[in-house]
C-alpha cells in the first residue's frame, strides 16, 4: 500500500508536465509547484521521447551530485588521515589534471568512431566509479604510505576515466537540451544537485565523526558508488545519439587548426585555462588550510561547504532566468568575485567567517560556472562536438595541471599567502582576458564554419 501511494505521487510529479492522465489533481498541482520552483523550464511542445530523456537527465544530476557530495569534499582529508603530504595533495591534482589531458582526445575519437555517445559514458561512468572501491579498500590492503599511493593512484584514475567520457557526455547533452532552454535547464539540474550536496555532504561528515577515521571516509566511499550506480541507470534512460560509425583518419594537427579558426572558442579556451591555473594553484589546499592552520574539524569543514551548496541554491535559481534573459557573458560577470576567494580565507580563524566566505564564494561561483558551460556549448558546433570538448579538456588540464604543482612546491617552501596570493593573479587575469576578448557567441555562425573545416580535416 506504501509503495502504491508512493509510486503514485512520484508519477504525479511528471505527469502535469507530460500531459498523462492525473488521478490526483491536488497532489499533481503541488509537484508542479515544487518543479518549478527549481526553474524547470516549460519544455510541453518537445517530443515525447526528448522529454523523458530531459526528466532523466535532470534526476541523473540528482545521484551523481549525492554520490560526489559523499567523496569529494574529504578525499583530501581521507589522503591526510592516512598521513599523506602536501606534496602528495599537491601531486593528486597535478596527475588529475595531466589525466585529462591524456584521456579527453582518446575519449572523443571513440566516440566519434562508434557512433555511440550514450555507451560510451556509460562504460566510463561505471568504470571511473569502481575507483572508489578501490579507494575503499585500500588502507586493508595496504599499510601506511602504500595506502596513501593506493589512493592517489585510484582518485587520478578516477578523474581519468570520468573525462574520457565527458566529451560524449558533453555531445549528448547538448543534443538533447535544445538552446534555447539550456540556460534555465541546467540552473535548475545544478539546483536539484545542490540540494543533494545540501543532504549528502553533512551526512557524509556525520559518518566520519560517528564512525571514526579513516572508517567514516570507508563508508562515504561505499554509498558514493551505489549512488553513482543509480545515477548511470537513469542516464541509461536517455535517447542514444545515433549515428553511422566513422572510421576517422584522426589528424591532431589538422583538427587544432580546425578549431583555431573558432574565435569565440580560441579566446575562451585562452582565458579559461588561465583562470583555471590561477584556481588550480590554490584551490586544492583551502581545506587543508582549514585543517593545519585554522585548525578546524571534518564537522565544521563539512558544514561550511553546506552552506555553500545552499547559497548555490539561491544563486542558480536567479541566475537561470537571467542568463536566458540577458546572456552568457552577462552571467558570468557574478564570477568576478572568484579571486578573491583564497585571499580572504587567510584572515579566517573562526568557522563563522569560513561559513560567510564559503557563502559568498558559491554565489560569484555559480554565475561562472552556468555561463562558462553554455559558452563552451555555445561556441562550438553540433557536428564533431566531441572532439572540441576534447580540445578544450586536454588544453586546459595541461595549463591546470602546474597549478598544484607550483602550488604544493611553493607550499612547503614559503606558506599559505604566496600561494594563495599567485592563485589570485591566476584568477584575476583569466577573467580580465575573458571580459576583454569574449562577446557572446552567434552559435549558428560559428557551427557552420567550424563544422566545414573538421569535415575536411577528418576526411581521409
Amino acid at each position: 500500500m506504501r509503495y502504491a501511494k508512493a509510486k503514485s505521487w512520484a508519477s504525479s510529479i511528471w505527469s502535469a508536465k507530460y500531459s498523462r492522465p492525473v488521478l490526483y489533481p491536488r497532489r499533481s498541482a503541488l509537484a508542479l509547484t515544487a518543479v518549478r520552483t527549481v526553474g524547470y523550464p516549460e519544455v510541453e511542445t518537445l517530443p515525447t521521447e526528448k522529454r523523458k530523456g530531459l526528466r532523466a537527465l535532470w534526476f541523473d544530476g540528482l545521484f551523481t551530485s549525492m554520490a560526489t557530495g559523499f567523496v569529494d569534499p574529504y578525499y583530501t582529508l581521507y589522503m591526510l588521515n592516512l598521513h599523506a603530504s602536501n606534496a602528495q595533495i599537491g601531486l593528486v591534482n597535478a596527475l588529475s589534471q595531466f589525466s585529462g589531458a591524456v584521456t579527453a582526445i582518446p575519449g572523443a575519437l571513440l566516440a566519434e568512431r562508434s557512433g555511440r555517445y550514450k555507451q560510451v559514458w556509460l562504460v566510463a561512468g561505471f568504470l571511473s566509479r569502481a575507483m572508489w572501491l578501490v579507494m575503499l579498500v585500500a588502507p586493508w590492503v595496504l599499510r601506511d604510505s602504500g595506502a596513501v599511493w593506493l589512493v592517489l593512484a585510484a582518485w587520478v584514475a578516477f578523474t581519468a576515466i570520468t573525462i574520457f567520457g565527458t566529451p560524449a557526455w558533453a555531445a549528448v547533452t547538448a543534443d538533447l537540451v535544445p538552446a534555447k532552454v539550456r540556460g534555465s535547464y541546467f540552473a535548475s539540474r545544478n539546483m536539484i544537485m545542490h540540494l543533494a550536496q545540501l543532504l549528502a555532504i553533512p551526512v557524509a561528515g556525520l559518518f566520519v565523526s560517528k564512525i571514526g577515521e579513516p572508517g567514516g571516509y570507508q563508508a562515504n566511499l561505499g554509498f558514493a558508488f551505489a549512488l553513482g550506480m543509480i545515477s548511470l541507470y537513469l542516464f541509461r534512460q536517455l535517447p542514444e545519439h545515433v549515428s553511422a560509425p566513422q572510421a576517422i583518419h584522426h589528424n591532431l594537427r589538422q583538427t587544432f587548426h580546425a578549431a583555431m579558426r573558432m574565435p569565440t572558442f580560441v579566446h575562451f579556451l585562452t582565458a579559461h585555462s588561465i583562470f583555471h591555473l590561477g584556481v588550480m594553484i590554490g584551490g586544492p589546499f583551502i581545506n587543508v588550510y582549514m585543517v593545519q592552520e585554522a585548525g578546524f574539524n571534518v564537522s565544521t569543514i563539512g558544514f561550511s561547504t553546506t552552506v555553500g551548496v545552499f547559497a548555490s541554491l539561491i544563486g542558480m535559481r536567479m541566475l537561470g532566468r537571467l542568463h536566458d534573459r540577458h546572456g552568457i557573458i552577462w552571467t558570468m560577470r557574478f564570477g568576478l568575485g572568484v579571486p578573491l576567494i583564497p585571499v580572504a580565507y587567510l584572515w579566517v580563524n573562526q568557522p563563522w567567517q569560513a561559513y560567510v566566505i564559503s557563502v559568498l564564494s558559491a554565489f560569484t561561483w555559480a554565475g561562472y560556472n552556468l555561463g562558462a558551460f553554455n559558452l563552451l556549448l555555445a561556441s562550438t558546433p553540433d557536428e564533431h562536438r566531441p572532439h572540441y570538448i576534447a580540445i578544450h579538456t586536454t588544453v586546459v588540464s595541461v595549463v591546470g595541471a602546474m597549478g598544484p604543482i607550483l602550488g604544493g612546491g611553493l607550499l612547503d617552501a614559503v606558506g599559505y599567502r604566496p600561494v594563495f596570493g599567485l592563485s589570485f593573479v591566476g584568477r584575476a587575469l583569466g577573467l580580465v582576458l575573458l571580459f576583454v576578448l569574449v562577446h557572446e557567441p552567434e552559435a549558428a555562425d560559428d557551427a557552420s564554419v567550424a563544422g566545414a573545416d573538421l569535415d575536411e580535416a577528418l576526411t581521409p
